[in-house]
């Protein structure tokens, strides 16, 4: 008993481990993912040292070559065994209609969106949303347009971010600079997620795909079997 006590307190603590993903821009960009204390950085990219790019390269270009080699040496191998073997007759199987296909996607697509709604709407946080953008421009009249279409896409993309994620912080500004020489934007956004919820969610989603499989496959073989029997009665038929 104690060590079922332990395991799910060693689960539950492992579930409630917080993974958070930082992207930011301005001028370059930067991605960094955090779990817990640790963070590790994933753009930009270190440059290594010469002698480490040469000897890098150098590997992946062995690597490619042995691997063409060996898929070469697979393929002729292929070739001699087809010329060897004698090819049996294939017993024609029965096509399914393309109704009965496009039918059986539309469950996994219903399926499919509903997951990624409750990923990004329940178990996706978006902890902070900055966007700041300085508009240059040496014309008064149309820098005004821009910005004001600026603003109208954003009194647009808004609402529809809010109803997709739960948004914690949100600082959108965009204004016009006359005297600068380029347009400058910074952007800047942080997501969180929990792993428990993340395995939950995975653990239920898998389970209704499973009884979704089955069940098509049940259905599809019961029909497999009716379209059968008919092509049977047909043949009887005609033969009479």
């Amino acid at each position: 008993m104690k060590v079922l006590l332990i395991i799910a307190a060693v689960f539950f603590l492992i579930g409630c481990i917080p993974v958070s993903v930082l992207f930011r821009y301005h001028e370059q960009i930067e991605l960094r993912l955090s779990i817990l204390f640790i963070k590790i950085g994933i753009l930009p990219k270190k440059q290594l040292p010469r002698a480490k790019r040469e000897k890098k390269a150098a590997k992946k270009a062995a690597k490619a070559a042995n691997k063409a080699e060996a898929k070469a040496k697979k393929k002729k191998d292929a070739q001699a065994h087809a010329l060897l073997a004698k090819p049996k007759p294939a017993e024609p199987k029965p096509k399914q209609p393309l109704t009965d296909k496009l039918a059986a996607l539309i469950p996994w697509a219903k399926l499919g969106a509903n997951f990624v709604g409750e990923f990004f709407h329940r178990k996706l946080c978006v902890t902070r949303l900055r966007i700041r953008a300085v508009l240059a421009g040496g014309d008064p009249a149309k820098t005004g347009q821009t910005v004001g279409k600026a603003w109208e896409c954003i009194g647009v993309a808004v609402p529809i971010l809010e109803r997709a994620f739960r948004i914690k912080e949100r600082k959108i500004a965009v204004y016009p600079d006359f005297t600068a020489q380029k347009t400058d934007v910074e952007a800047e956004l942080a997501v969180r997620l929990r792993v428990g919820g993340v395995v939950l969610l995975g653990l239920k989603y898998a389970w209704r795909a499973l009884r979704l499989y089955l069940r098509q496959k049940k259905e599809k073989k019961a029909k497999a079997a009716e379209r059968k029997m008919q092509n049977a009665e047909c043949k009887v038929q005609n033969e009479a």
